[in-house]
């Protein structure tokens, strides 16, 4: 399954960073920014997060308690 998540605009480089990190480490398949070229803030904000069924109920727990999302 595949997840579309946007950041909040004030989230901060770091927390974006940590976001990611943790999703890798909660068995996440590959999350990538789903316009990597993007130079605005609001594309650049959307990502694209590869769930399998094992981590998407804890994923989405995450997500749901993560300010920066």
């Amino acid at each position: 399954m595949k997840l579309q998540l946007k950041f909040r605009e004030d989230a901060s480089e770091e927390q974006r960073e940590q976001i990611v990190e943790e999703l890798s480490a909660q068995g996440t398949g590959e999350v990538r920014p789903l316009f990597p070229d993007a130079t605005d803030g609001v594309r650049g904000s959307l990502y694209i997060v590869d769930l399998n069924a094992a981590s998407e109920t804890r994923v989405l727990t995450f997500l749901h308690r993560a300010d920066a999302v």
